[in-house]
């Protein structure tokens, strides 16, 4: 204690009735767009319930649901068979990312998945391209092989050990052969 205050709080206004009144409404409606002097205003409500209050009295408007076509939902389908991002897919349909996440949740459709980009070294190529056309993604094949993260941070220009090549390509099936040229 020696002569230590607490901290001062300043007492919060509790209400016990979540309705609004006349003049509270009207206080929303003249000064809507600006939340913190709202917040000023009406110390007793909080933000969320400011945004609440200014939706049922229509200053925010309600979102646009929007009603899939049949043309649109078989555009939809094959444009995720093709394996293009949702960003894409919503730019060609005009809707939002985040319609096209939720419809094709919906729908249980799933983007196809893309080959694995080249990197300049044939061997790694290689042994992504297999474990590609294999369904196994690059965690799973480090995971398989023991490593972590060998294949799936592969970048162009950084180098894989030649043993790490070896165990992988043993473990897809594979088999390495040293030709010499002949001079």
């Amino acid at each position: 204690m020696h002569g230590t205050l607490p901290p001062v709080r300043r007492a919060r206004i509790v209400r016990r009735d979540n309705t609004w009144t006349f003049n509270e409404s009207e206080i929303l409606k003249e000064h809507w767009p600006d939340v913190s002097l709202l917040r000023k205003r009406l110390p007793h409500r909080s933000e969320k319930a400011i945004h609440w209050m200014a939706k049922r009295c229509g200053l925010i408007s309600p979102k646009e649901q929007h009603i899939w076509t049949a043309a649109e939902h078989s555009k939809l389908r094959r444009f995720a068979g093709e394996g293009m991002t949702r960003k894409a897919i919503a730019a060609e349909l005009g809707v939002t990312p985040e319609q096209v996440a939720s419809r094709l949740l919906y729908t249980r459709i799933n983007i196809a998945k893309q080959p694995p980009k080249l990197l300049g070294d044939p061997l790694v190529d290689a042994i992504r391209r297999r474990a590609f056309d294999m369904r196994m993604t690059m965690a799973e094949l480090d995971r398989s092989l023991g490593r972590r993260k060998t294949f799936q941070s592969c970048f162009a220009g950084k180098r894989v050990s030649p043993a790490h090549i070896m165990h992988a390509v043993s473990a897809l099936g594979g088999k390495m052969v040293i030709e010499w040229e002949a001079e």
